[in-house]
């Protein structure tokens, strides 16, 4: 299948390829564009990874449906999910109530507990679907501060030591030999000493 392109359509070609941001449009375009310089249709479809009836069908779709427009991927034919729009709507009710109240310890909802009350309804929905239903809402997730108070008068100072414990404490575990070769704690070598009595 021979194609021929003018100067201005392998630069639509080219320009496309720099701004489309999908994969299979992007080897589409670039199918054509080889194929355009006299490439053959074998070797297309050997170097892009894809049979040599892809790289046929992507010709003829590119002559048919007029340039761009037949490489452009195509949203799926079919009916739309109607789960998404009763989730949508059930989550924008579940953010208003507290989460306690549907039996979750936390006071504040995550994504792992918005699936599963949903789930509790009847909406099979799985966590990274809530996520991103949760993200086309434009609402994110931020993890809270804890913000914690005490009527201690010693309490700064002990929150520090704490804090430098922590900071310790895998120093602490372990200890190393002259040789630079790190050891476990343990109690002293008996070997090559003789016993007191």
């Amino acid at each position: 299948m021979r194609l021929r392109l003018s100067r201005k359509e392998k630069r639509h070609l080219k320009r496309f390829l720099s701004l489309t941001r999908d994969k299979k449009e992007y080897r589409r375009a670039l199918g054509v564009l080889m194929r355009s310089q006299k490439r053959r249709v074998k070797d297309i479809a050997r170097e892009l990874g894809v049979t040599v009836d892809a790289v046929e069908r992507w010709l003829r779709a590119y002559r048919r449906r007029g340039g761009i427009d037949g490489i452009r991927a195509r949203k799926p034919s079919g009916r739309p999910v109607r789960v998404r729009r009763t989730a949508v709507k059930r989550i924008r009710e579940l953010l208003k109530e507290d989460p306690q109240a549907f039996g979750f310890l936390k006071g504040r909802w995550v994504v792992r507990d918005i699936a599963r009350a949903l789930q509790a309804e009847g909406i099979k929905v799985s966590k990274s679907y809530v996520h991103d239903m949760l993200q086309s809402l434009g609402l994110t997730y931020k993890r809270p501060k804890l913000d914690v108070k005490s009527d201690d008068p010693n309490y700064y100072r002990t929150a520090r030591q704490v804090r430098n414990y922590k900071r310790a404490a895998p120093a602490l575990g372990e200890k190393r030999s002259w040789s630079g070769s790190r050891t476990r704690p343990g109690p002293p070598s008996t070997q090559g000493s003789k016993p007191s009595g």
